[in-house]
């Protein structure tokens, strides 16, 4: 038979879709194995007579031969009724990936004996398939499920080639097949891997030949240990003293683009300076006890919060609206005059309710001081109801009234002032035990300019001729941090977020948090800049790490990821994630493609933990009755394969699967670079058991440099001053 023969068998995955559109799949998530040669097919399985076959189409965004990935460009498949059979769409899979489907559809009008309403069109949410990469080494598939991954700190490997060579031929040896490299790029200030100074050069004390250097290596892992590389990509943010940064501050948040963190840079600039004036003040500025801190947080109101008048950015400025309403009333300007009938015989409460709905300005917002105001022209239409037109005989009677009506809107405003003021408060007072009191903390010891009083929450650029381009208020930009228990899917630092106010951010002061906006078009040079750094990261290795995952936004994510997959198709991507509920890691999950979640044996808590850990990850129990297969045999099921629509394909001998539940996958670590080692964390002797429980699951696993030697305690990756 030809080389153009068709297949004497296909591997089909069943996915059947319910009388709503959705994936009739227990847990909804969907993982599937790596593309295959001839591809196999997902079938969407639709009931004939189901509700989304009326003026129905099924839309998937999976390319078709030839074709690239284009997250939004989805191919219609027509639904046409059947009252005798199931409708059967088939989709071959090309390419490893997060894809998505909906269904669009009329509803059937609603059965009145009264003439109803024609139902409009309607669409389902967006769902998602994610299919698994497919990896190789030396001609040797490596499953996902099978990776044995070493991990190391890049910038103590020494110089590429001589230690290099040496440190990855002893990875080989010991049969891992894959290493991740803490980020290989040019270093901040901080000399921390994960503060890059330029994503798009690499370090050159550790490749002195730069990009050459790098493919050297990547050809020599895979050609002469067995080795894949994984790197981390770094998307939210960049090393504070970054040179582009100069040139581009709208890259990141800064008072010009973000206008609601003026307040939060002035508390900030108000603590660094009480830090300093501490001694002035009669304080202590050396916190040897709970009372020195004490004393210290008493005076933080009257010589830090009150001196820069914080109350001024939650209120409306009383005297300067009242005059304004009075001035429109005089000058008979009015609006929302029906609103107002009947409005002399309104109480205190229904006037400010009516100011409140109808006049305020600003009033969800968070920007500068005073930013809430009120529509003179709206308050001027009650004056009149409530003191009649204009006359200069009434003015002082109207302005007393109006005072009293501003007043009482501000109370809500006052409270929420104290509110925000009892929080500051509390974080700062936390957070100065921690670093200066705490067992478990740093102990800084005195306050002075190598340590502050507190860190600070912005870059501020220095001032040159590049930098003089720009608007003064561009120049401070919002460093990136962690916030307890924060809402994966909010911007801490975007307009409805007070986390930075609030100084609820644990902050990492060499680091700028980067503003992507919604789309490209928001911040171009930013988008391409990544964009060029994550190409450049594919292009060399096999899988990437997600550093801080749950802090990019999710559209970002996707966007960069479509452009490293554009690059290498076959991409790991395994993510460090916390978002603290499981149902918004699959969200993560499903919509970004992700390999696997990394997860930690030392930072189980109990033998409990463990236990749990370990069962979860060590796959389906011997004896279980779960099959995946559902049916094999010659069969011409209908197929989308010949037209785009409802039709009959060849008959050819199909092997069906049913696409059953499948647990997010996992990459565990009996250690990761950044936490404590088990001599420090619970006993030596516990490293041996530790790395034998992961190393039973059923999942990719993995380890790091110093582990197996019982390194006694965590090798700081920022601070380190030894090699």
């Amino acid at each position: 038979m030809g080389s153009n023969s068709a297949p004497t068998s296909q591997e089909v995955y069943y996915l059947p879709l319910n009388d709503a559109g959705h994936p009739d799949v227990s847990g909804g998530y969907i993982y599937l194995p790596p593309p295959s040669n001839p591809p196999y097919l997902v079938r969407f399985a639709i009931e004939g007579t189901s509700s989304i076959c009326r003026e129905g189409s099924l839309w998937v965004n999976v390319p078709r031969e030839g074709e690239k990935f284009k997250r939004h460009a989805f191919h219609e498949y027509k639904l046409h009724p059947d009252f005798n059979q199931a409708i059967y769409i088939d989709v071959p899979i090309r390419l490893a990936g997060a894809f998505a489907f909906y269904t669009t559809y009329t509803p059937l009008p609603d059965f009145k004996s009264a003439e109803a309403a024609f139902p409009k069109p309607s669409r389902t949410e967006i769902f998602y398939f994610d299919v698994s990469p497919k990896l190789t080494v030396n001609g040797t598939v490596l499953p996902i499920d099978s990776l044995s991954i070493f991990s190391v700190i890049s910038k103590f490997m020494g110089q590429y080639p001589k230690d290099w060579e040496r440190h990855l031929r002893g990875i080989g040896q010991r049969e891992y097949n894959m290493v991740h490299f803490t980020p290989l790029m040019q270093r901040g200030s901080s000399n921390s891997p994960y503060s890059m100074y330029d994503q798009l050069a690499f370090d050159l004390a550790c490749f002195p030949n730069g990009e050459d250097d790098v493919a050297a290596m990547i050809k020599s892992m895979e050609n002469n240990h067995g080795l894949l590389g994984l790197t981390d990509v770094v998307w939210n943010h960049t090393a504070n003293n970054s040179k582009w940064l100069e040139a581009h501050p709208e890259a990141g948040y800064n008072i010009e683009t973000a206008p609601w963190l003026e307040m939060a840079l002035e508390l900030d600039n108000a603590l660094l300076q009480y830090g300093t004036d501490l001694a002035k003040y009669g304080l202590p500025t050396e916190l040897k006890s709970a009372d020195d801190l004490q004393r210290v947080m008493d005076g933080m109101k009257p010589y830090c919060l009150d001196l820069v008048n914080v109350w001024e950015y939650y209120v409306v400025n009383v005297s300067r609206d009242a005059k304004a309403a009075v001035d429109a009333w005089v000058s008979g300007i009015t609006s929302a005059d029906s609103k107002v009938d009947g409005a002399g015989d309104w109480t205190l409460k229904q006037k400010v309710d009516f100011l409140r709905e109808n006049a305020l300005i600003g009033g969800n917002e968070f920007a500068g001081r005073f930013h809430r105001t009120i529509d003179p022209n709206v308050a001027a239409a009650l004056l009149t109801k409530v003191y009649g037109h204009g006359e200069i005989e009434r003015q002082q009677s109207a302005l007393d009234g109006i005072t009293q009506w501003l007043k009482a809107l501000n109370v809500p405003y006052y409270q929420e002032y104290d509110s925000d003021v009892a929080v500051i408060k509390q974080q700062v007072q936390d957070r100065v035990k921690y670093l200066r009191l705490d067992d478990h903390g740093p102990k800084l010891g005195p306050i002075n300019k190598q340590h502050a009083f507190i860190e600070s929450y912005f870059t501020r650029l220095p001032l040159n001729e590049m930098t003089k381009q720009h608007n003064p208020k561009a120049l401070f930009l919002v460093n990136n941090g962690w916030v307890w228990a924060a809402d994966a899917m909010r911007d801490n630092a975007g307009s409805s977020s007070r986390a930075y106010l609030r100084r609820q951010v644990i902050v990492w002061g060499d680091c700028v948090k980067l503003r992507y906006g919604k789309k490209p078009e928001d911040n171009p040079y930013l988008w391409d800049f990544m964009t060029r750094y994550t190409r450049l990261m594919a292009k060399y290795f096999a899988g990437f790490r997600i550093d801080n995952c749950h802090s990019t936004p999710l559209h970002v994510a996707e966007y960069l990821l479509d452009q490293a997959r554009d690059v290498r198709p076959d991409l790991a991507v395994f993510a460090e994630l916390f978002t603290g509920d499981e149902k918004m890691d699959y969200v993560f999950v499903k919509r970004l493609g992700l390999s696997a979640l990394i997860r930690e044996a030392m930072q189980a808590w109990s033998t409990q933990e463990v236990s749990r850990l370990v069962h979860m990850h060590s796959g389906r129990p011997i004896g279980s009755f779960e099959i995946d297969k559902t049916s094999s045999g010659k069969t011409s099921r209908p197929s989308a394969i010949t037209n785009g629509v409802n039709g009959l394909a060849a008959e050819i001998n199909e092997i069906v699967y049913n696409i059953r539940q499948s647990p997010v996958h996992a990459l565990f670590m009996d250690c990761t670079h950044d936490n404590e080692v088990p001599a420090q964390k619970r006993d030596a002797r516990d490293t041996l058991p530790n790395a034998a429980l992961v190393n039973m699951c059923a999942c990719a696993t993995g380890s790091v440099m110093g582990y197996d030697e019982i390194y006694p305690k965590l090798i700081d990756l920022v601070s380190e001053p030894r090699l």
